[in-house]
């Protein structure tokens, strides 16, 4: 069933690598035969190799430059929703061996401008085949849809869009600077056609009910377990992750007050203005002199507008979408243990089966009123402790196999894992120093404006 965006209460299934391989309005090719995308490990294999093959690819100097602007309300009652404009702008330069540096496009777009439009579910789309085609990434998050705006009925207001807008854009952003996920086709594929619902209506689904399950069971069976050794590079992960959430949360309750602050002030400083302009009435000698003070007094009160709603739609927002990155940082290191844990329990099984098979082979293993009970019953001692040894025989095999697939599976993940961790490093230290520095420059225009504002009105007031 649909909800206002457009999503589903049904998770999305999972969109199989093959399907996202295919070209815009192409017959999709069979992907029965396609890994599972759910952490299994032919999913993390082929993620890592996009991983180590990044290095080289990424000395293309590839770029993929996206925005989200222009919020528009389309169609009516119901059936309305919002729709956003995404432009992008693909370049890619290849270094030659004269060492010259040329700008060509990319091969895999059509041009290197293009213009769609999408709406929320599109994006929460794209979020789910990511999450489930790279299961070793933090995927970066899509703004939260609780919003209370959708209980006070103003989801279609400029204000709420507005800074959905703002992480969305910051979404496509941190995508395009992800080495792993700025190659996935289905990405490609949202940029730039035209033909997005057919694409999806086209895509080969499979279910994915059962697998997600199966997901939730682990986690509440692995709840109050924890790797009994622990990896020390990733216990500082950790602490650092839990360090800058403490840190980030903070700052954005620091900014809040800040933010009501400079409302007050914006609304303060305009009825002074007004009262000032009043007092021009009183005293005709004085008009000029009181009109020009109110002028100024009124741009300072536009500039704490100005000011406020940089900070409440860009430098704010951008804090809890930092924050929502962190949890999705936070989730995959709890995925990681999982995949520890499940391989020490399958270690522990196996270590019992092999302890229980040398108990018997050195004559141990049996009760002695069982063997009563088994001699009434006129078994065969020597053929049934062949038949036990039989069978722990295969189990310890079988167990065998499993625990060097689970330790090869937890091992290329914690690789995984680790890469992941320094592109966040990389993506969050280009984000904090874009962030701070529209912050700065905010801050520099807006006391710049005053300053030259109430140079002229001094000098004016002079005359």
């Amino acid at each position: 069933m649909l909800d206002e965006d457009g999503l589903t209460d049904e998770p999305i299934d999972d969109v199989t690598p093959s399907a996202i391989e295919a070209n815009n309005g192409a017959v999709l090719p069979d992907a029965e035969t396609e890994g599972d995308a759910f952490g299994g490990q032919q999913a993390i294999t082929e993620q890592q190799s996009h991983s180590e093959q990044g290095e080289v690819q990424d000395n293309d100097m590839y770029f993929i430059n996206s925005s989200v602007t222009q919020p528009q309300k389309d169609n009516d009652g119901q059936n309305a929703y919002i729709s956003y404009l995404v432009e992008t702008e693909v370049s890619i330069a290849i270094l030659l061996i004269t060492d010259s540096t040329h700008l060509s496009n990319n091969p895999v777009f059509q041009s290197t401008k293009f213009v769609v439009r999408r709406r929320f579910s599109d994006f929460y789309f794209l979020y789910q085949v990511l999450l489930n085609d790279f299961p070793a990434c933090a995927i970066p998050p899509l703004p939260d849809k609780q919003r209370l705006e959708y209980l006070k009925g103003d989801r279609f207001g400029l204000d709420f869009t507005m800074k959905r807008a703002s992480s969305l854009s910051r979404f496509l952003k941190r995508l395009s600077l992800h080495p792993v996920l700025k190659k996935a086709k289905i990405y490609h594929i949202f940029l730039e056609t035209h033909d997005w619902n057919s694409y999806k209506q086209h895509l080969k689904l499979k279910g994915t009910a059962e697998s997600s399950s199966d997901g939730v069971a682990d986690a509440l069976i692995n709840a109050f377990k924890t790797a009994s050794v622990q990896n020390p590079e990733f216990v500082e992960i950790k602490e650092r992750s839990d360090k800058l959430d403490e840190n980030i949360s903070r700052i954005d309750r620091i900014f809040n007050k800040i933010l009501k602050r400079y409302t007050d002030l914006e609304q303060d400083y305009f009825d002074f203005s007004i009262q000032i302009r009043k007092l021009a009435e009183l005293e005709p000698d004085l008009e000029v002199p009181f009109i020009k003070f109110s002028d100024g007094l009124n741009d300072l009160s536009l500039g704490f507008q100005n000011l406020k709603t940089f900070l409440d739609n860009e430098y704010i927002i951008s804090l809890k979408d930092l924050e929502h990155y962190i949890t999705a940082i936070k989730n995959l290191l709890r995925l990681k243990d999982q995949k520890q844990i499940d391989y020490e329990a399958l270690t522990d099984y196996l270590d019992k089966s092999v302890a229980e098979k040398n108990l018997i082979l050195s004559g141990g293993g049996s009760n002695f009123f069982t063997n009563k009970f088994e001699e009434l019953r006129g078994v065969n001692h020597d053929l049934a402790r062949r038949d036990r040894l039989n069978k722990l025989e295969n189990k310890i095999e079988n167990l065998t196999k499993e625990v060097a697939n689970a330790k090869d599976v937890c091992e290329q993940f914690e690789k995984q894992t680790l890469h992941d961790i320094q592109y966040f490093e990389s993506i969050k230290s280009v984000e904090l120093k874009s962030t701070l520095g529209d912050l700065a420059d905010n801050n520099i225009k807006f006391y710049q404006d005053l300053i030259d504002k109430w140079t002229k009105i001094e000098e004016e007031l002079k005359k």
